[in-house]
């Protein structure tokens, strides 16, 4: 039967798209038959999960993420957090930040779905067209599925590019310096493919600062950083080697 091989090859826990279901032959017809017999339970438009099954916003990303090519991904500090590598402190409902690539949209469905944690979506353009997304798999815990997200590398870049200019120098330094086996060529790669010329200069200050062998493997002569000085925080003191306002103990230059 068509539903038993659907329920095989449907992991639990996770959202169904009507793409999807066209994919292993089940229709809007069929889909609505099942919904009447009461083997799935619709969630939105054109989005199913099992009936009683508890999916939770990484079940709802797992469809997102079917087809040819991902275009949404858990990015920043989520992806940092996923990877072990970050544990904020969170206060109220959990944030999740999800990013994707131009001109993307999230489904209305994902959208309007009670997650119970709020969605904070980044479309844009912090990077110029890469061949390589710099993402990687990460097999959500106790389920069948697994999840594209940043790699550490591309994830402390959106980071910065998320994070407001006051905590720039607080919780993403302290994370940051704690990110010793970054990758120098795929740092390279991200930092020459970066658009945006604040990412750049606060993130090479702050591994600057912290040290870490991969940064003097870097180089800098390669990354476009613009020209001219750049106020990141008032009052504060230039850097006179990326010629950004910052506070007193990170920057450095007569």
């Amino acid at each position: 039967m068509k539903i038993n091989r659907l329920l095989t090859d449907w992991p639990p826990g996770s959202i169904a798209t009507q793409a999807w279901l066209h994919g292993s032959g089940i229709g809007p017809s069929l889909i609505q038959k099942y919904q009447r017999s009461g083997w799935v339970e619709r969630v939105g438009h054109g989005a199913w999960k099992r009936c009683g099954d508890d999916v939770d916003w990484q079940g709802g990303l797992f469809a997102l993420q079917q087809g040819a090519s991902v275009q949404i991904w858990p990015g920043g500090a989520t992806a940092l957090n996923l990877a072990g590598y970050s544990h904020y402190l969170t206060f109220g409902k959990q944030v999740i930040d999800l990013f994707g690539t131009p001109g993307t949209v999230l489904a209305g469905w994902f959208r309007r779905y009670p997650w119970g944690v709020e969605v904070s979506f980044h479309p844009g353009e912090l990077f110029a067209d890469m061949e390589d997304m710099a993402l990687q798999v990460f097999r959500v815990p106790y389920s069948r599925f697994e999840l594209k997200i940043s790699t550490p590398e591309r994830a402390v870049l959106e980071l910065i590019h998320q994070s407001a200019n006051e905590m720039l120098f607080s919780s993403v330094a302290d994370m940051l310096s704690g990110l010793g086996s970054l990758s120098p060529r795929r740092l390279q790669r991200l930092l020459e493919a970066c658009n945006s010329i604040r990412v750049k200069r606060v993130f090479l200050l702050l591994a600057r600062n912290a040290g870490h062998a991969w940064y003097g493997r870097l180089t800098l002569s390669r990354i476009d950083l613009g020209t001219g000085k750049r106020q990141i925080i008032r009052g504060g003191r230039l850097d006179k080697e990326f010629l950004i306002t910052v506070p007193e103990g990170f920057a450095r230059g007569s």
